[in-house]
């Protein structure tokens, strides 16, 4: 992480707090309404994590923070202040890290792009492995853009492999010796649980054969219409029995309309 050694200096009842700015890169998870010249964007960066941002609403070609560039999942490079635990500060010197070939011009990908936007903005905390799960997201985000066919399935798979970054993910090693997974406890078992949230031996097998897929080969797992839709509504009941307060999502049927 590269620092500007300049300091903004700024006057608050009677306090003078001091920011060093920084050299960020970061992905774009989400945009709000801060008022009617500024938005707030939410971003997530390599270093610092999850940090929220002032953006002015501007389409001007001078300005040197466009708020064209913040859209859902792009990659930016930018500078801003950093005080942890501060107030809202403006970025500045935004440009384009990973510049998209397809993901901003392809209806399916993008409409794929906005739910994980949502997905990522709800899964997302500020105390995770940064630099980990920064690298496993522009990687994949890279390969989903570059990507002409064969990638039906991209968004289930990233889900599930993100469970690692996030400390949830599933104990398979047991897999095929036990009948039931129980997606509460995250592993196989024996016995039928009590509760509802499991799936068959032969659904486990059927979910974790694309689990274990990498990107490039995950085109050899066919799924039809019915299984794909199956598999996201199991893989958003597993976040919400293992992140506190994750929510429904209201681009999940939206998704699952495009893929049907």
């Amino acid at each position: 992480m590269f620092f500007s050694f300049f300091v903004a200096l700024f006057l608050e009842t009677d306090i003078v707090y001091a920011f060093m700015i920084e050299n960020f890169t970061g992905i774009v998870l989400r945009m709000l309404k801060y008022n009617d010249n500024l938005m707030i964007a939410d971003i997530f960066t390599s270093t610092r994590g999850r940090l929220s941002f002032l953006v002015p609403v501007t389409h001007s070609k001078r300005s040197k923070v466009r708020s064209v560039l913040f859209q859902p999942l792009t990659l930016l490079q930018f500078q801003a202040p950093y005080k942890q635990g501060g107030k809202l500060c403006r970025l500045s010197e935004v440009r384009p890290y990973v510049m998209y070939s397809s993901i901003p011009y392809d209806p399916c990908k993008s409409a794929v792009a906005l739910y994980l936007a949502e997905f990522l903005t709800r899964a997302l905390r500020e105390e995770s492995d940064n630099a980990a799960i920064f690298s496993f997201i522009e990687y994949s985000l890279r390969w989903f853009d570059e990507a002409a066919d064969g990638y039906a399935n991209f968004h289930l798979l990233f889900l599930m492999r993100l469970t690692r970054f996030l400390g949830i993910a599933p104990n398979v090693e047991d897999m095929g010796r036990s009948g039931y997974f129980d997606l509460r406890a995250g592993c196989f078992v024996g016995l039928q649980p009590m509760h509802g949230d499991f799936l068959t031996s032969e659904q486990a097998l059927d979910f974790f054969s694309l689990y274990a897929c990498d990107y490039d080969d995950m085109h050899r797992i066919a799924l039809n219409r019915a299984v794909r839709s199956n598999f996201l509504t199991t893989i958003g009941d597993y976040y919400r029995l293992h992140i506190p307060e994750f929510p429904e999502l209201n681009s999940t049927e939206v998704l699952r309309e495009l893929f049907d």
